[in-house]
């Protein structure tokens, strides 16, 4: 069990699909309790978005006056100027839907937003995927009755929007 345990809380922490679905999964197969797993998931999240977020400003001046720093603080503007706000705000969401809340903070920081109003788009983006996975899982076995059936289904399916969410994201940036 305590392999078990370790595997959900780094699901937990690293946030990517497969692994993630996979937890839900052992959550659910292992009857382990639903509200602390979700209160685990939240504390989590708020912990992925506080590092990703600290480090991305750490990263801000500390190569302020640097080519790399100068690039990034480009980027960010030409960003912000091309979505504007209310795009900007639902390109968050769209991140947090496909991608790690660690990461998109990271790169959020560079925005001139507040770290409450980035903090708030991360995780309605994440909690949105968590309920997809949940949806996932809760289908998966309602429909196939041997477990280790639908643990190699639930991880399909994980790696599908995985790479799909990925191969999503790399179109939008090309343009």
């Amino acid at each position: 069990m305590t392999a078990t345990w370790l595997f959900i809380l780094l699901a937990l922490f690293v946030q990517e699909p497969t692994s993630l679905d996979a937890a839900i999964f052992l959550v659910r197969e292992n009857h382990i309790n639903l509200w602390f797993i979700n209160f685990l998931w939240l504390v989590a999240t708020t912990i992925d978005i506080v590092l990703g977020y600290a480090l991305g400003k750490w990263m801000q001046k500390a190569f302020q006056e640097t080519r790399f720093g100068k690039w990034a603080e480009k980027w960010a503007v030409r960003i912000e100027n091309f979505i504007g706000t209310n795009g900007e705000r639902f390109t968050i969401i769209l991140l947090g839907i496909i991608n790690f809340p660690w990461l998109n903070a990271f790169l959020v920081s560079w925005l001139r937003l507040t770290f409450r109003n980035i903090f708030i788009l991360i995780f309605i983006g994440d909690a949105i995927y968590w309920g997809i996975a949940w949806a996932i899982n809760i289908g998966v076995r309602n429909y196939v009755a041997d477990p280790r059936v639908a643990l190699y289904v639930v991880i399909g399916i994980g790696l599908a929007f995985s790479v799909g969410s990925k191969a999503l994201l790399n179109k939008l940036l090309k343009k």
